[in-house]
């Protein structure tokens, strides 16, 4: 297969999806692991078996790199064209990561809190943050995990093509 990429920006295109990946399902897991911990029954009984795993560590891991590590490349990818692309100065790799990292930080943050405003609401008796038809069921524990999951799907994504957008439009002019 032939890339259409010039052959000298090859290993920094393969360097920017290999670490935005890794940063994109190494978040994931961190997440999966804390998802599983507040509730197992998220992964044990809401999602079909992929492999004959137990653990519930290692059931979240699974998930988690399944779910990611192919959108992770693409992020990666995406990250490459914002940081390389047109007729500006080009942003490192480590520079492009590190702002990477703290937005990813901050996503989380927020997903965190939207879990506890969960619990509060459920505690306070009243309604889920997203329609009742989002939870397989009202138990506190999957109140707080599907709340936090559908926020992850719709922030991360958000935010995610935000801060390409803002790699690309604030690099400065050659």
């Amino acid at each position: 297969m032939r890339l259409p990429v010039a052959e000298n920006e090859r290993a920094t295109l393969a360097r920017f999806a290999l670490v935005f990946c890794g940063m994109v399902v190494t978040w994931a897991c961190l997440h999966g692991l804390y998802l599983i911990g507040v509730e197992p029954r998220h992964f044990t009984e809401y999602h079909r078996p992929l492999l004959p795993i137990e653990h519930h560590g290692l059931l979240a891991l699974q998930y988690a790199t399944v779910a990611t590590l192919g959108p992770g490349l693409v992020f990666g990818f995406l990250a490459w064209l914002a940081c390389r692309a047109g007729k500006r100065r080009v942003v490192s790799l480590s520079r492009a990561a590190l702002g990477f990292a703290l937005v990813m930080a901050a996503v989380e943050t927020t997903l965190l809190l939207l879990g506890a405003h969960a619990r509060e609401r459920f505690e306070q008796g009243l309604t889920p943050l997203y329609p009742l038809w989002a939870y397989p069921d009202q138990s506190p524990g999957i109140l707080v995990t599907q709340t936090v999951n559908i926020s992850a799907y719709l922030i991360a994504p958000t935010v995610g093509v935000l801060y390409l957008l803002c790699v690309f439009l604030t690099r400065p002019r050659l």
